[in-house]
């Protein structure tokens, strides 16, 4: 009886029912995208991925997206509160995603004006994919230790070493992507760098300045 009031208290079934559909609706509509997040342990080919034949369609996934939000508000829950349980899954998680919604927006729309500049959307987007890739890849993984550890809690230090290997992989994805960016643009190097600043630092650095309020 205690555990079936404490469960009136917060949205743990309302997050994870959406996270169920979320994911039976990508096995219906974008089964390969659900491929691709389950098998989180394999790696990306950057290779094979530029050899594929271009198709705008195939690089974003609505659905993979409000999963990867979701799961980047509990991260963020978790950064606020400095404990992880149950009692995180409330209605500041759904502030958090479309919090990251909108980030997501910005940086997108600054990411299309050096896309403009460089003249090279395609290369750009195959770019785009292969980082989106990774990440949904990481917040599915993430996801599940949410979901399958709500009821068991953790306190203060495994929170904040949960939160912060997020954080350090999601730095990880994006360093590595570096070196993608000067293989693959023919263009002078302070360009490069000055794009690379614009779409990977400074966003970053914006999130940790609003954090800090």
């Amino acid at each position: 009886m205690y555990e079936l009031r404490e469960l009136g208290d917060h949205y743990f079934g309302h997050y994870l029912i959406l996270a169920l559909v979320l994911l039976v609706s990508l096995k219906l509509f974008n089964p390969w995208r659900l491929k691709s997040l389950m098998h989180f342990w394999n790696g990306v080919g950057h290779t094979e991925e530029f050899n594929k034949p271009f198709k705008l369609s195939r690089y974003f996934s609505i659905l993979a997206f409000v999963l990867r939000s979701l799961v980047f508000g509990l991260i963020l829950k978790i950064i606020k509160t400095k404990s992880f349980y149950i009692s995180n899954f409330d209605g500041e998680v759904l502030y958090f995603a479309c919090g990251f919604i909108v980030f997501w927006a910005f940086r997108v729309l600054v990411e299309g004006i050096f896309m403009s500049f460089f003249k090279k959307q395609e290369t750009i987007l195959r770019l785009f994919y292969i980082r989106t890739l990774k990440k949904e890849k990481m917040s599915f993984f993430y996801g599940c230790l949410l979901f399958g550890l709500a009821f068991v809690g953790f306190g203060e230090i495994t929170s904040i070493i949960f939160a912060c290997s997020y954080v350090i992989i999601l730095l990880v994805i994006h360093i590595n992507m570096i070196k993608l960016y000067f293989e693959q643009f023919n263009a002078m190097h302070i360009y490069i760098i000055m794009y690379i600043c614009a779409s990977e630092i400074a966003p970053i650095w914006l999130v940790l300045q609003i954090l800090k309020f």
